[in-house]
């Protein structure tokens, strides 16, 4: 199973994205479940690092992600930063309802 865990700051943004595990919804190299989560992750980074020109913290290795808000983020970036981290969310959200028992999605919001 895929465990997708989004901490937030008090603001209710996304600073930490941590995707770790396997769908084993098919076997390995069929696997719609893990290949969508894959590429959804990977295109938010490559448009991060793209598009948007940020160094974005991130860690990857087989069967985990990472993903974290930079620690000096001028606002116009960190804007485009929120919104590409919020739409990855949006789509992991989604694909957990359609394959709960493949990939479990939660938060924690970090202390005030």
């Amino acid at each position: 199973m895929i465990r997708v865990k989004a901490k937030r700051n008090s603001n209710g943004k996304p600073i930490r994205v941590e995707i770790k595990g396997h769908a084993l919804f098919a076997p390995p190299g069929n696997d719609i479940v893990c290949a969508g989560v894959s590429m959804l992750a990977q295109t938010v980074i490559f448009a991060l690092e793209d598009l948007v020109r940020l160094k974005v913290p991130v860690k990857i290795k087989e069967g985990c992600l990472l993903i974290a808000a930079p620690s000096n983020m001028e606002k116009k970036k960190a804007d485009k930063f929120f919104l590409l981290v919020e739409t990855m969310l949006l789509g992991l959200k989604e694909t957990a309802r359609s394959y709960p028992a493949h990939l479990v999605y939660y938060e924690e919001k970090s202390a005030p």
